[in-house]
Formats: C-alpha cells, sequence, structure tokens
C-alpha cells in the first residue's frame, strides 16, 4: 500500500465524477490524489479509419512510384529467340577449317564432364606453395585455414602432367547467385541487377543455350546434382536426377545423391552419354552455414579432392573434363554481390591426352599474345590479374563448344580460350587453327551484336566503334597470305580478340544503361506523394475536413485516360533515350492515374485551406523542431555520398549519440532537481544502450579495413561465438524487469500487464534462447554423435516458437485492458483542523494517466518477442537492447513531454488558461478550442524529436542485427527455421522479420510514442486521436522522406562508379523499409483500436456497476 500511496497521482483517480473540465498536466510524484472526469468515454471509431484510410492510399501512391522508378533503374536485358545452327555460319559463307564430325570448327574431343562445385572461390583451388612449406616446417597444419590447399588434386596435374590441365582464376558478373551464373555457363550472356531476384523463383531459360545445341546435335546430355538445371532448362537431359538445392543447412544430400550416379555413368558405355553434368552444392552450404573458416568447409573440400582425383583416372582420351566455380563467397560464406572473393571462381580444365602445345615456341608464342590481350586498355581484367592467369568465366561457352564441335549458343559474348586452341590440327599449323576459331567466334559475336542492336537504339548507337574493330580485323584477314608468318598470323589474331573483348565491355555498359523516362516519372510520383502527405498533415488530419476524395478519384480517371490517349508518350520523347525506353501502356497508366490523383488532391487542398480562411499559423520552428530535422536530415542525406552510405552503421550510431548528447545537456537547464535526475539517468542510458549496440557488427567490402566484424564468432565465420548464447539468455530477465518497471511507473501492472510480461514474455524469450543454444551445439558439432539437432531444432521451433508466439497474441488480443481498481486510505478533514483528520477509505482506478499506452506496450513487447525468434543470437541481444532503448526513450519523452513543461511552464499554463476560459466556445472554421492549436504545437515538437530517435534507432538496429544493404549480408538460413525444406511462404516472410526486424520494430513504435502516458478522459477523445495521427504522419514521413531520398540519388548517380555496389543497394533496401513501415504502421493503428475499446468497454462496466456516478 505504501508503494501504491507513492504512485503518480496521474496514474490514479477517486471514482468520483468531477467538473468537465480538461485534466491539468501530470505533476511531480507523491503529490496527492486527484480527482479527474472518468465519464464513459465516446470514441468515434471513424477517426482510426479515416486515418487507416489516408496511409492506405498513400502507401498505394508510393508503390506507383517505385513500381516506375525500378522499371527504369533495375532493367532487364532483352532475350532474342534466335538460334545458331550448323548450317548457317555466323556472318555468312562457310568455315575455313575442315570441319569433320563437327560444327563450325573440327572438334576435338567427342565427349565432356561437366562438373559443377558451387562457390568454388578461385583460391580454394589454388594451391598456396608457400602456405604448405611453412606448415611442413611447423609440423601442423594448424596455421592453414580450413578452405585452403584441400584441393592439391589441381597442384598435382599440373606439377605431374604438365600440359594435361589449366587453371584460370574465371570472373563472373554480378549479381553472383547461382542461377545467373549457370544461366551466364550455358548461354554466354551477362545478367543485370534485377536478375538476382530470380534466383529463388527459378527461371526458364528461352535463349539459345549449350544444352539445346548438345541435344539438337543428337548428342545425350546427363544431369545430376543442384535442380537449379531443371528449373532452367525442364526437360531438355536425356536423363535428369534433380535434388533439392535450397536447403542450406544440409550439406551433403545433393553431393551424395551426385556420386550415386557419377560412378555408374562413367563405368557405362561411351555411346550412353556425350556431357555429363554434376552439379555438387556441399562447398557452398558449408559456406552459408558455417563460413568457409569451419572445419566443415575443410572436410567439404577433401571430399571433392577425392572425387576429382576418381573422376581424373576414370575418364578416357576422348573426353574433356571442366571443374567450375560458378561464383566464389565472401568472408562469411555468402555470395550474390560484386566483391573481388564473390567475383573470382576456379576453372580447371584436364584432359587425358595433353590439352596444349607442349613445343617451348608455341609455349612462347602463347603467352605473348595473352599479354599483348592484357595490354589492351581495356577497363577489364584480360589475360593476366596479379600475376595469375584470368578471364571472363563466359569464355567457357565459346570454348566447350568449339572443342565439341556444336555452334556457339547465339547470344554468347565470351571467347575461346587461346591455351586450347593453339595446338596443330591435321591440316592447320597451331596459330591457324586458333586464328579460325576465334574468327569463327568473333563473327558469332558481331551477329549477335547487330541483331540485338535492330531492337536497341543504344545499341545501335555503339555499333559504329565496333563495326570499325571488326572491319578491320576482317580486313587483316582478307590480305592475310597463305605463308604468312606466325607473327602476322597473331596480328589478325589480336585484331579479333580486341572487337571481341570491346563487345563485352560495350555490352556491359548498354546493359548498365537506364530507362531515363521511367525513372523520372517515377521521380515524379514520389515527390508528388510526398507532397500529398505534407499537405494532409497540414490540412486534413485532426481539422476535421474530408478530403475531396471525390475530386481527386476524377482526376485519377482523367489522368489515366489521357495516358491511355498517348498525351505522356508523346512527352515522354523529349528524354535521353526515349526511344529505347520501355515504357508500355501499363506504365503510363500506373503514371496517369497516379499522378491525376495527387495534382487534383493539391489542388483541393490549396482550395480548402484558403477556403478556411489560411486556418494554419505560421511561426518559427521550435528549439525541438530544429534539433530535430537537423538530425533526421543529416541521416536523410547519407545516400548523397558514397562513403556515408557505405559507412551508414556508425554514422546511425553518431546521430543517436548527438540525440542522448542532447538530451544530457538540455537536463541542467531544469530547475526541479528530480525532474533533472530522471533526464540525467535516461540520458545517460541511452547513450549507454547506443554504445553497446556498436558493439555488433557486419562489414561490407567498402568497409576495409577500417571495420572488423563481431556478429559471428570470427570474420571468416557465420557461427555464432558461444558467449552471445549465455548473453542472449542473461537478457531475459533484463528486459522482463525493465518492462514491469515501466509500467508500474504509471500504475499500468494490472490484468493483461501482468500476464504477458510476468509470464508469456520471458518464456517466449527463453524457448527462443534455447532453440539458438540447440543450433550453436549443431555448428560445433557438440554431442552430435548421440544427438539430431536438426529434428530437435525442426519440433522446438514447431512448437516452442510457434506456441509462444501465437499465444502471448491471442492473450493479448482477447483482453487489452491494463487498467485497474484499488482502494488506498486518505486522510480527510473536518473544518480545517488537522488533529480531526481521520483515515478513509476510497476506491481508486490506476493506470488511468496511460490507458492506451501501457496496453500498447506490451502487445510491442510480444512483438519484440515474436522478432527475436527469428534472430541469431548477435542479433537477438542487439534487438534486445534496441527494445530496452525504445522503453528509456519514451520514459525520456513522457518527463520533457509532460513534466519539464508542467514544472517550467509559464507558456503552458498560460495556454491551459486560455484553453479553460474558452469553455465550450470553439473556432468556427476549425471546430476547436482556439488555443488548443498552442497547446498541441508545444506538444509535437517534443514528440516529434523523440520520433526523429525512434527514426534513427530503426536504421541503426537494421545494422546492429547483422546487416549490410547489401544481398551478401542476408542470412539465408533463417528461412529454414521450423522447416526441412524451403516453404515459398514463410521463407520469405522469416528473412524478412530478420532482415528488417529493426525498422519494423520501431516502425510499430510510432503510434506509442504519440499516445504514451496520454489520458483518455472525456471530452479529450479528438485530442487523443489527433495526436495519434499526427504522431503516425511524423514518423511515415520521415521514412518518405528517407526512401525518395534514396531513390532520386540512386537516379543521379546513375553513372556513378559504385551504382552498383553502393547506390542500387541502398534504393532497394529503402523501398523495402517505406513498403513495411506503411504496412506495419496501419496495422499499428489498427491494433491500437484494441485498447482503445477495452478501456472504453471497462469505463462503461464500471457505470453499469455504480463504481462511476
Amino acid at each position: 500500500m505504501n508503494r501504491r500511496l507513492a504512485a503518480k497521482a496521474s496514474s490514479r483517480a477517486p471514482a468520483t465524477r468531477s467538473s468537465p473540465t480538461p485534466s491539468p498536466p501530470p505533476e511531480p510524484e507523491g503529490t496527492p490524489l486527484v480527482s479527474v472526469d472518468l465519464a464513459p468515454i465516446s470514441v468515434t471509431y471513424g477517426i482510426f479509419s479515416r486515418l487507416a484510410l489516408a496511409l492506405t492510399v498513400g502507401t498505394l501512391l508510393q508503390l506507383a512510384g517505385l513500381y516506375l522508378f525500378g522499371s527504369g533503374f533495375l532493367l532487364t536485358r532483352l532475350e532474342l529467340n534466335d538460334r545458331s545452327t550448323c548450317g548457317a555460319y555466323p556472318g555468312g559463307g562457310v568455315a575455313e577449317s575442315s570441319v569433320q564430325n563437327g560444327c563450325w570448327h573440327e572438334p576435338r574431343y567427342k565427349r565432356a564432364v561437366f562438373v559443377v562445385l558451387d562457390a568454388l572461390r578461385f583460391d580454394f583451388a589454388k594451391y598456396d606453395e608457400d602456405l604448405a612449406a611453412e606448415s611442413k616446417r611447423a609440423g601442423t597444419n594448424a596455421s592453414v585455414p580450413y578452405y585452403l590447399n584441400k584441393l592439391p588434386v589441381f597442384r598435382d596435374v599440373l606439377r605431374d602432367q604438365p600440359g594435361h590441365g589449366l587453371l584460370y582464376q574465371v570472373r563472373a558478373d554480378p549479381p553472383t547467385t547461382t542461377l545467373q551464373r549457370l544461366k551466364a555457363l550455358t548461354t554466354g550472356t551477362l545478367p543485370t541487377f534485377v536478375d538476382a531476384g530470380s534466383n529463388f523463383f527459378g527461371q526458364v531459360i528461352a535463349e539459345d543455350n549449350l544444352v539445346n545445341q548438345f541435344t539438337n546435335a543428337g548428342k545425350r546430355v546427363i544431369f545430376m546434382g543442384d535442380d537449379t538445371w531443371e528449373n532452367m532448362y525442364p526437360n531438355a537431359m536425356n536423363e535428369s536426377y534433380p535434388y533439392p538445392s535450397l536447403v542450406v543447412w544440409d550439406l551433403h544430400t545433393v553431393d551424395n545423391g551426385v556420386l550415386t550416379h557419377l560412378q555408374p555413368f562413367l563405368k557405362r558405355p561411351k555411346e550412353d552419354w556425350d556431357l555429363l553434368i554434376a552439379h555438387f552444392l556441399g562447398v557452398d552450404h558449408a559456406g552459408h552455414r558455417y563460413g568457409p573458416a569451419h572445419p566443415a568447409m575443410g572436410e567439404k573440400l577433401t571430399q571433392m579432392n577425392s572425387v576429382l582425383v576418381d573422376l581424373f583416372k576414370q575418364v578416357d582420351d576422348d573426353t574433356v573434363v571442366f571443374v567450375i566455380g560458378d561464383h566464389g563467397m565472401d568472408p562469411k560464406g555468402d555470395h550474390g554481390g560484386d566483391s573481388e572473393n564473390e567475383v573470382n571462381a576456379g576453372l580447371f580444365m584436364y584432359s587425358r591426352r595433353p590439352l596444349v602445345d607442349q613445343n617451348s615456341d608455341t609455349a612462347a608464342r602463347l603467352r605473348r599474345l595473352v599479354e599483348s590481350e592484357s595490354n589492351m586498355d581495356l577497363p577489364d581484367p584480360f589475360g593476366y590479374l596479379k600475376g595469375q592467369r584470368t578471364t571472363p568465366q563466359i569464355d567457357f561457352v565459346p570454348t566447350i563448344a568449339m572443342l565439341l564441335g556444336i555452334p556457339i549458343p547465339f547470344g554468347n559474348l565470351g571467347m575461346v580460350l587461346p591455351e586450347v586452341f593453339m595446338v596443330a590440327s591435321a591440316s592447320e599449323s597451331a596459330s591457324r587453327n586458333l586464328l579460325a576459331a576465334t574468327r569463327t567466334n568473333a563473327r558469332q559475336v558481331d551477329s549477335y551484336i547487330r541483331e540485338y542492336s535492330t531492337h536497341r537504339m543504344a545499341a545501335n548507337m555503339a555499333m559504329s566503334e565496333l563495326n570499325e574493330l571488326f572491319s578491320r580485323a576482317e580486313e587483316l584477314h582478307s590480305l592475310l597470305p597463305d605463308n604468312a608468318s606466325d607473327d602476322k598470323v597473331a596480328a589478325v589474331y589480336l585484331a579479333y580478340v580486341k572487337f571481341t573483348r570491346q563487345a563485352l565491355v560495350a555490352a556491359r555498359k548498354l546493359w548498365a544503361r537506364f530507362d531515363v523516362p521511367l525513372i523520372i516519372l517515377g521521380s515524379i510520383a514520389l515527390l508528388l506523394s510526398l507532397a500529398c502527405g505534407i499537405a494532409y498533415g497540414l490540412t486534413h488530419w485532426g481539422y476535421r475536413q474530408t478530403p475531396m476524395y471525390l475530386a481527386a478519384g476524377t482526376g485519377s480517371i482523367v489522368g489515366g485516360l489521357a495516358a491511355y490517349s498517348g498525351v505522356l508518350r508523346m512527352l515522354l520523347m523529349h528524354f535521353e533515350n526515349a526511344g529505347d525506353s520501355a515504357t508500355e501502356t501499363p506504365h503510363e497508366m500506373v503514371f496517369g492515374i497516379a499522378v491525376g490523383f495527387m495534382i487534383v488532391y493539391l489542388v483541393t487542398s490549396i482550395y480548402q485551406l484558403w477556403q478556411r480562411g489560411g486556418g494554419i499559423t505560421y511561426r518559427l520552428p521550435s528549439m525541438n523542431v530544429l534539433l530535430g530535422l537537423t538530425l533526421f536530415i543529416a541521416h536523410a542525406a547519407t545516400p548523397a555520398s558514397d562513403n556515408l552510405t557505405i559507412f551508414e552503421d556508425s554514422y546511425t550510431t553518431y546521430l543517436l549519440q548527438a540525440f542522448g548528447v542532447i538530451s544530457f545537456a538540455r537536463a541542467f537547464t531544469v530547475k526541479v532537481d528530480k525532474i533533472r535526475d530522471q533526464l540525467v539517468t535516461y540520458s545517460s542510458a541511452f547513450i549507454f544502450l547506443t554504445l553497446l549496440s556498436s558493439f555488433s557488427t557486419i562489414c561490407r567490402e567498402e568497409q576495409d579495413p577500417y571495420c572488423h566484424p563481431t556478429f559471428y564468432s570470427a570474420p571468416h565465420s557465420s557461427v555464432a561465438a558461444p558467449y552471445t548464447i549465455l548473453l542472449l539468455g542473461l537478457l531475459v530477465p533484463v528486459v522482463t524487469f525493465a518492462l514491469r518497471r515501466v509500467l508500474k511507473s504509471s500504475d499500468n501492472d494490472n490484468a493483461i500487464a501482468r500476464t504477458i510480461p510476468l509470464v508469456l514474455l520471458p518464456l517466449g524469450l527463453s524457448v527462443s534462447a534455447v532453440y539458438w543454444a540447440l543450433d550453436t551445439l549443431d555448428n560445433y558439432h557438440v554431442a552430435v554423435a548421440f544427438l539430431n539437432f536438426a529434428e530437435i531444432k525442426y519440433w522446438w521451433a514447431r512448437l516452442g516458437l510457434l506456441a509462444c508466439g501465437t499465444s502471448s497474441l491471442y492473450v493479448w488480443l482477447q483482453a487489452p485492458n491494463c487498467v485497474g481498481i484499488d482502494v488506498v486510505e486518505t486522510l480527510t478533514t473536518q473544518h480545517g483542523v488537522g488533529k480531526n483528520a481521520k483515515p478513509q477509505q476510497r476506491l481508486c482506478f490506476l493506470g488511468i494517466a496511460n490507458p492506451v499506452g501501457g496496453s500498447y506496450v506490451v502487445f510491442l513487447s510480444v512483438v519484440y518477442m515474436i522478432l527475436i525468434m527469428f534472430q541469431k543470437p548477435m542479433g537477438g541481444i542487439m534487438l534486445s537492447i534496441g527494445f530496452l532503448q525504445l522503453l528509456c526513450l519514451l520514459e525520456l519523452l513522457h518527463v520533457w513531454r509532460d513534466k519539464v513543461d508542467a514544472s517550467s511552464g509559464d507558456r503552458l499554463a498560460s495556454l491551459q488558461k486560455r484553453h479553460a476560459q474558452a469553455g465550450t466556445a470553439t473556432d468556427s472554421h476549425n471546430n476547436k478550442p482556439p488555443s488548443i492549436y498552442e497547446i498541441d504545437a508545444l506538444d509535437s515538437s517534443w514528440t516529434f524529436f523523440h520520433m526523429v530517435a525512434a527514426y534513427l534507432l530503426g536504421a541503426r538496429y537494421f545494422f546492429a542485427t547483422g546487416h549490410q544493404s547489401t544481398l551478401a549480408s542476408i542470412q539465408w538460413d533463417v528461412g529454414y527455421i521450423g522447416l526441412k525444406e524451403l516453404n515459398w511462404t514463410l521463407s520469405p516472410l522469416m528473412l524478412l522479420l530478420n532482415t528488417f526486424a529493426g525498422p519494423l520494430l520501431f516502425a510499430l513504435s510510432a503510434p506509442l510514442l504519440a499516445v504514451w502516458k496520454r489520458p483518455l478522459l472525456h471530452r479529450t477523445e479528438a485530442r487523443f486521436a489527433r495526436q495519434l495521427g499526427q504522431g503516425v504522419l511524423m514518423y511515415l514521413g520521415m521514412v518518405l522522406t528517407s526512401a525518395v531520398s534514396a531513390t532520386l540519388l540512386a537516379g543521379h548517380f546513375r553513372r556513378h562508379l559504385m551504382v552498383w555496389r553502393v547506390f542500387a543497394p541502398k534504393f532497394f533496401f529503402s523501398a523495402i523499409v517505406l513498403v513495411l513501415a506503411d504496412v506495419v504502421v496501419i496495422l499499428g493503428v489498427g491494433a491500437m483500436v484494441l485498447p482503445v475499446k477495452s478501456y472504453a468497454s471497462y469505463l462503461r462496466t464500471m457505470k453499469q456497476l455504480g463504481i462511476i456516478k
């Protein structure tokens, strides 16, 4: 009882009804009980519906802008349906070389084995002799990383069988996702950035490709391994043995399946197959699950070494073997981006008979040719890179095609590898044979570029230089005498090489071009959506004035009809590359409908504002607004600099520290000691928690050497450190205690605020911690001999995580009220004589000062519990720190907004007095007491300042939970929690909850900040709803402004060197955050209705029982 007597006066009320005057601001703790009006409230739920409708319309308009901009910025390449055939030599005419049982060029081999070691990074394939010698001297392999020197078979062939093997570093064009790389390895084409999304949804390859060329030539194609091939080429193989490829935690099923079929096929009659494709996935999955620096990686590479040793022994002289990595992997084992580790893969070629001419003169000429290619002043590394033979990965396509005598796929942009064609044939010298193969290859590339240029104006513009190069090479070839020296033949060869490589460079530039008209249309739509949001907040929300939706709807119809009639298309012809624009009728219709709606809405808003006689009193912004805008603009301008974007994780930390320091410094201007102490405590806690969040880092390549990753146990690992499990468990009571303390501060620890924080929340957090403990034990192979961790985790997630999450949500939804009732003793006096004071029991309500905020923070704790279930241990720790920081921010806002103004407040007192004197008088224009605007402005300035901090916290905890604005930082394995195989509904959802947990949590907190510790009493319902809308619009306005900034600046920097590494991913992630924030805030507004309804029902029940008079 003593604790309750010391509680805040605003948190309780006697069951007597006072005069209907506005409630005074909260007083310092320890004041006597006060009487407030507890008449049942009258809430018009249409206000919430009106807000939700406005937010939904805004979301649709933003989606329209993002769709248009993305269609122009994230271009796809035009795919041609042309096919190469044996009967049509590229460029017309016939092939020069004598072709026996082949096509275009005499084949050297009858069969090929194509082995794909998924994610075979080049350094995995290259043997480090110095490291081996060092470990031999030391007498231990402890100094050798698990991913190095585990494939000695390549070194052994090069050393013991010179001329029978070739090792290349091949460079994959990003995005380095498996489907895109396999497509390139079979078609010879280049992907675009947006193609990365199709990696997870499959894509039937319609372009000319090696598989179809083999089958069209009557050759038998056998496949085994990654089922991506079956999705790309359904029913194209003569025999196919696919295995599921997206179960990243399974290192062995696919590989064991390949081995089951590989050996039998090698022993079958050679007539049974001509191309044998074996795609192993274990190396890739070991990287995703553990990272390269893990014993599992060493074991998998060692297994692959044994497989290749056996394979090389079993092939015959008419078979060539290609072992290739489709891409590499970053230090954590992931891929998808364009870092050096991701694009550098290995290619090894092997043959029982010599692959290359071992004549010393031939070898010397060949080296000079490759060096000449390296010195051609081209932007990409051709020939040699840091002393290592390096070539584009797509050079594999024409090489295997011509070695086996099939046509090169029509869209190929690669070039034959000279080493395997600098070999004398029955009718030609080595130099002539190489020239013939290269010329055929160049003519095929020329045919493709010419055909493509007829469909795309930009390609036609690039043809002049390429035509000149090709014509020059053809002219030199025509002048070459039959008895020409090797040097003259080499000069003609290099002319074809220059054309082919320049065509590849031109194609990369061509497919990096942007659809400027669509970019401009999207930018206009997004800017107008931002303007509409501002107009709605200033003109309509809170003024009980409905937007002219009918007029705006009419505008959308007119805009759509104008777009359909072709007016927009005529206007677009004035923009850059308009002739090449992919703008189609759907784009025009979306733009016309959206922009027509927004323009009419803005015009009618201005009209309504004028009709109201101004309506808004313009004044200089307060100090809170200026400080908040400074912090917000500093972050929203991040995309203006590639360095700020690269180091955004650290930048957000500095901005949050600045917020904490500002709050800390301003605390010393408060005169009331108790309030000042509270502000110092909360500000210090906020600064400390921000500092803690900076200890979790995940690095992107561009941050090297200034970033040291700490999210996982080691820089080259994807496994959590064991200590993180302990910290995750220790944070359970800390979070529970903090939440209970915050609820008790307003006496909201009643009903549902007891059940969830005391029971369900700690239970759910504990179940989550146990799941990740099991996962960590599994990753470290602890007790795996007698425990099936995969099965245990599956059922623990299915039963534990699912039960805790759903039951907590269900309990809150059923009874979200957290207001209580209690009996306290007070002293009453008679005739003012203190000695006659008598104790009297009075019935008091608890939690009246925060009836909605208290319930909503319990709901938010349930959401936090669900989000943490999909965070890896360090991510869970960081999200817990983020939740603590949110609680701290709420208390800071309460003290600044309610206590400081109330204690210092000449201005607030004057405003309250004016408002009280106004009584029921209202402004005829605004339907509100005349000075309530000024009270709201004073309140909203504090709300805005702290809403900026919430926005920055959302950005900060995106990074702290182990993410960057790069595809490689996505934690794919989270998509398998509680699943045995990929689920196309649940897996993407879990990945969204994992990746965007920070932005989701703090976007959902926006409604809470607006109404935290705000009483909902009779005659204050409209003001409560108005404050809720203001807070929500503030937060979404900041997210939208940030997304618009990222979008416009991505368009502006589209020719920047770092566009695909920095600006495009920033736009991509900002767009997702915007859409998610829109959705969860709408859900948050809907969730806010439940505690309001529950509280209103509670008051009606109290009145029916006679407790309230």
